[in-house]
């Protein structure tokens, strides 16, 4: 990694280790470089005791965080909820939405998970995501557009996130202005989900925004009931698996979780991408040399900077054991996605960003049966956006050190650059 981006060290004993850990857990963007503390607690603790839960580091263990059946994401999830009712009163509206979001695919268990996913898939076909291509390709093409001749501009907030907000907006047929609602609904979630341990505060915040993705989805969803379209909304609707169909509760649970992770996640994709070809000039110079590299590239950029550094937690509905480790029944566990992916058991020289690196077994879109369902999608808008920076862009530099933000996901304030 580039010394420049190094101002975190390893730390030099178990106490300093635990004490590091716990900032990370509060506050990632105290960290604008994790992966020397990531890398002690692999060599040295790799199913760390957090406190409250267990932080799990290498690569072959955060894969069976994804596959063991006795580590529950909707356990957790149900446990997050009953945390968040005992704060208050509830009201059917919040009750409706914290049942939807507990019924998201993201929250489920086997055999519920592969129901609902089979159902999802239908508008996630790579020939349905093949004929959004053309659109994406516009919508990127208009963007640049916007940046080609300035002297500098900010990427994440000019390139990064407007492409994947204008294709979720186009994708269920929404006015693009309530991309704006979103953000701020997801920020929300979001923000408050970093530290598994929200104060009051912060939960009454994230039921307001689970109240409000649920009105807002209810009503454009009874409105596509009336008048079906080719929209995503209307491709859920009438989507079935042999003969099953999601509940409404399910389908406003999948919806939220789409735009949820639909917009954020690869908007992060592409701000932390360009900040590593910024960061590795030889590879930017490859890549604009050679654009067909660019999907080879796009796997690396979801490998260096994993845009989720860890998982969702889990619950252990039994004691389980990592090595010498046993997980006790009840216990949450958290993946560490971006340690996993630069381990040195499964990556060669970890550290180094290199867009031809083959094989890149990565798991950015995690693995099993939460495999990523939007990973297409994200994989195409990347692709398409980080192609035409490199053919229809000068060389660029960076403005300013950019600062990662207090987010449960990897994202960068701003990504500020100017012409080379």
């Amino acid at each position: 990694m580039d010394n420049s981006m190094a101002d975190e060290i390893a730390p030099s004993t178990a106490e300093a280790a635990h004490e590091s850990l716990a900032r990370l857990m509060a506050d990632h963007a105290q960290f604008e470089n994790p992966y020397p503390l990531l890398a002690w607690l692999r060599e040295n603790d790799p199913v760390a005791d957090a406190g409250h839960l267990r932080f799990v580091t290498r690569y072959d263990d955060v894969m069976r965080c994804y596959l063991d059946a006795r580590l529950s994401r909707n356990r957790a999830a149900i446990a997050e909820s009953a945390a968040h009712s005992a704060t208050g009163a509830v009201d059917d509206v919040l009750s409706q939405a914290r049942l939807a979001s507990i019924n998201m695919l993201i929250n489920q268990d086997e055999p519920n998970h592969t129901r609902i996913r089979r159902i999802l898939e239908v508008a996630f076909r790579p020939a349905q995501i093949a004929a959004w291509g053309e659109r994406v390709e516009e919508i990127t093409d208009q963007l640049i557009s916007n940046v080609v001749g300035r002297a500098e501009f900010d990427v994440r907030r000019e390139l990064a996130y407007p492409l994947p907000e204008r294709v979720i907006c186009e994708l269920i047929g929404a006015p693009y202005e309530d991309h704006a609602l979103w953000g701020a609904w997801t920020e929300t979630v979001v923000n408050a989900a970093r530290t598994y341990e929200p104060g009051p505060e912060k939960i009454a915040a994230v039921d307001d925004a689970h109240r409000q993705f649920y009105l807002y989805f209810k009503d454009l969803m009874v409105k596509r009931k009336k008048s079906l379209g080719d929209d995503l909304i209307s491709i859920l609707i009438r989507a079935e698996s042999e003969g099953d169909r999601l509940s409404e509760i399910e389908l406003l649970g999948s919806l939220q979780m789409l735009i949820s992770a639909g917009h954020e996640t690869t908007a992060n994709l592409i701000t932390n991408g360009m900040l590593a070809l910024l960061t590795f000039p030889d590879q930017y110079e490859l890549l604009r040399r050679d654009p067909e590299l660019v999907s080879g590239a796009v796997e690396e950029m979801l490998r260096y900077e994993s845009p989720s550094h860890w998982s969702l937690p889990r619950e252990a509905l039994e004691d389980v054991a990592f090595g010498d480790v046993v997980i006790p029944k009840g216990c949450p566990v958290v993946a560490a996605l971006n340690s996993a992916n630069h381990d040195p058991a499964m990556f060669e020289d970890p550290d180094r960003f290199d867009i031809r690196r083959t094989p890149n077994r990565h798991i950015a879109f995690a693995t099993g049966p939460h495999f990523c369902l939007g990973k297409r999608l994200a994989r195409l808008e990347a692709q398409t956006m980080f192609r035409a920076i490199a053919t229809r862009l000068p060389r660029l530099e960076l403005a300013c050190r950019p600062r990662f933000r207090s987010s449960f996901v990897r994202a960068l304030d701003s990504l500020t650059v100017r012409t080379a």
